[in-house]
């Protein structure tokens, strides 16, 4: 008999995101043998009377129409047997027993994957701050796992794209569901560029989209778990949960201190997850792991590339472009760069110290002695605000920048 069936059957006895598979498999060893186990069995090893109850059903016609609809589609099965099932989701807390797939799964034994997440609702900045970075990872040599949804992960894989890379969408619904409807072409693209798409829900189940089902799956299949524009409560801070409980490095990327809406990342930071603005900041911690694969001189190119490409107008918000269109300080900047006397005295132009990266030299050029804001910095300078962050910093250290109150700079 086709194993996957005693796979499925064990994937449908049990509750989505159920533990008990690890526990299975470290006691039977493989879904067929759970299979034909007696429930004496499954009590000595150590499972409750509701899964026993579960496990007591033999039937397999389920899984026999589930494997033939797969067929049908033209998808697969990825199961714990299957060579191509990553080692380290198989040894996470909750590994699946059946992952349905489409499209071509990469060999995440020999290659480091980092799960990029954050909100679905971005801004501009954050889309293209996430983009960029999942441009510079993929480049460089890393698999960057998703979860398909809008917003930010809609941004990191169409970066992983941009970089010439791979990219895993796990999707949170069947994959016969054209959810979301928003990403159908963007999910074309990473199957026609090599990519794979994978969800735990078999086809033409009833679902729900159950986020945090979903993202064990994302923290399970990578190395690290990096977030991007990320609220304070949050699924993205949910897998960065998920990836410490299972022993994974978390990254976070900063953005603007002048607000608390997107301040999820500042948090996790806080709680000990390491600071990135570049992607190379990720790929160093994992090249001495895989010697020869990680190229971080292609990441800092394709990042950078990546950082002067113009923003398709479909990842934008909505309510992000709305402010754009009525810029207060807009109005009042062209007034004051017009040429009123004050600004140009207070524009000093002393050079930056010397020993100073190229970055914070463009931002000091920019620094005037009247405070701006970080935001406005970083139109002026014509960088993403973490590489912003960074330079101000750097220029504090040299004594040459102060950060005024409100989270606003100037020179010193």
């Amino acid at each position: 008999m086709d194993s996957r069936l005693y796979w499925i059957w064990l994937q449908q006895a049990l509750p989505a995101g159920s533990r008990a598979v690890s526990d299975l498999l470290d006691t039977f060893g493989h879904a067929r043998t759970v299979y034909h186990a007696t429930p004496e069995e499954y009590r000595k090893a150590g499972l409750s009377d509701e899964l026993c109850q579960r496990l007591a059903d033999k039937s397999l016609d389920k899984a026999h129409r589930i494997l033939d609809r797969v067929m049908e589609l033209g998808d697969w099965m990825l199961t714990p047997e299957d060579a191509l099932y990553p080692l380290c989701l198989l040894h996470s807390m909750a590994p699946p027993a059946v992952l349905y797939a489409r499209g071509v799964m990469p060999d995440l034994d020999g290659t480091p994957a980092v799960a990029v997440v954050g909100t679905r609702h971005a801004t501009r900045e954050g889309v293209l701050e996430a983009r960029a970075l999942a441009a510079g990872l993929a480049a460089g040599g890393m698999v960057v796992v998703s979860g398909g949804a809008t917003g930010i992960d809609a941004a990191v894989h169409a970066g992983a794209l941009d970089g010439g890379g791979v990219t895993i969408v796990v999707m949170a619904c069947p994959l016969n569901v054209d959810y979301p409807v928003e990403n159908a072409d963007l999910r074309r693209r990473v199957l026609e560029s090599g990519g794979v798409l994978l969800s735990e829900f078999p086809p033409d189940e009833e679902y729900k989209c159950d986020f945090h089902i979903r993202n064990r799956i994302m923290a399970g299949l990578s190395q690290g778990v990096c977030l991007a524009q990320t609220p304070g409560r949050s699924g993205a801070r949910i897998t960065a949960r998920l990836g410490r409980e299972n022993n994974r490095e978390v990254f976070a990327l900063p953005g603007t201190l002048s607000g608390h809406r997107y301040d999820g990342a500042h948090r996790e930071i806080q709680n000990g997850a390491t600071l990135v603005i570049r992607a190379t900041d990720i790929l160093r911690e994992y090249a001495p792991m895989y010697p020869g694969v990680l190229d971080l001189d292609a990441a800092e190119a394709a990042q950078r590339t990546a950082e002067g490409q113009p923003l398709p107008q479909t990842e934008a918000s909505v309510a992000e472009k709305k402010r754009e269109k009525k810029p207060r300080r807009t109005s009042r900047r062209k007034k004051s760069e017009a040429g009123t006397p004050a600004t140009r005295v207070m524009a000093v132009s002393a050079a930056c110290p010397d020993g100073t990266s190229d970055a914070a030299k463009r931002v000091y050029e920019v620094l005037t002695t009247q405070p701006q804001p970080v935001d406005l910095l970083a139109e002026k300078a014509e960088m993403p605000i973490p590489v912003l962050l960074a330079a101000l910093t750097e220029l504090e250290m040299f004594g040459c920048a102060a950060n005024s109150a409100g989270q606003q700079y100037m020179r010193s």
